[in-house]
């Protein structure tokens, strides 16, 4: 099966770990992800947040 191209869109300040392991498990069977945050131009910061429940 050939890889999917998938759209990931997210906003400012998304969960970080939420997109990171999305795209990194697309992109280890093979499908290509590209995310995107419809108020950024390609190249922009994207704010993240990362929760720490320590």
């Amino acid at each position: 099966m050939a890889g999917k191209r998938i759209l990931m869109l997210v906003g400012e300040f998304s969960e970080e770990y939420e997109i990171f392991v999305f795209e990194q498990a697309m992109h280890a069977v093979g499908h290509t992800v590209h995310v995107v945050c419809p108020d950024k131009k390609a190249g922009d910061i994207l704010k993240t947040s990362l929760h720490d429940f320590e």
